[in-house]
């Protein structure tokens, strides 16, 4: 499924299991999330922004010709274990071993401003890329859930209170930002804080 966002965002759901990956227009290009498949939207050298280091989020990166790969710290060292990322699980053992740099608070990638926005708690090194208009929020919050927490990588208390500082963020921005998570369905922050659970229970 391909979906164009704005005229400079395609959505494209890969396989294994339904990942939304994101395709910004800029030079070089921007992947969010390379799931399979990605070659077919990817072709020339692009800049990888990963939000964890699960294996649907990065699988798509031996399709493509990543010249620089960001992730959070404490992921780091998943994107070398196939055991860390899950691609066992996957049957399809998966290391990435090419030039990385962990994530700062801020990136700026020609007219995109990134603000790096640190969301332990699906894994430890979970974070949510935010710009003015757009928030990718990979596994951290979906529109009516949250990623998985019985993971040994992950942490439930700590995911709530990620969810207890996205929540004061998405307070202040324009409740019409769009919120693009890593699985299912897009939509806006205001559609958070009507459909998410999770979120409501966080600010309990």
């Amino acid at each position: 499924m391909v979906n164009v966002i704005d005229e400079r965002i395609t959505h494209i759901m890969t396989g294994p299991i339904g990942t939304n990956t994101y395709v910004l227009k800029n030079d070089p290009v921007i992947v969010i999330d390379p799931g399979y498949g990605v070659k077919e939207f990817v072709k020339g050298e692009c800049i990888v922004l990963l939000t964890h280091m699960h294996f649907d989020h990065i699988c798509g990166l031996k399709e493509i010709k990543p010249l620089k790969v960001y992730i959070g710290k404490a992921d780091l060292n998943g994107l070398r274990d196939p055991k860390m990322n899950k691609s066992d699980l996957f049957r399809n053992s998966f290391s990435y071993n090419g030039e990385c740099e962990v994530l700062s608070e801020k990136i700026e990638l020609g007219e995109w401003h990134f603000r790096v926005i640190e969301t332990p708690g699906h894994t430890m090194g979970s974070v949510v890329y935010a710009t003015e208009k757009f928030f990718f929020t990979g596994d951290t919050i979906f529109m009516e859930s949250i990623g998985r927490t019985d993971f040994p990588e992950s942490d439930e208390e700590k995911i709530f209170e990620s969810l207890r500082k996205l929540a004061r963020i998405f307070k202040e921005v324009d409740q019409k930002a769009f919120v693009l998570p890593g699985h299912m369905e897009l939509g806006f922050v205001c559609d958070l804080f009507e459909k998410n659970y999770f979120l409501k229970e966080a600010l309990r």
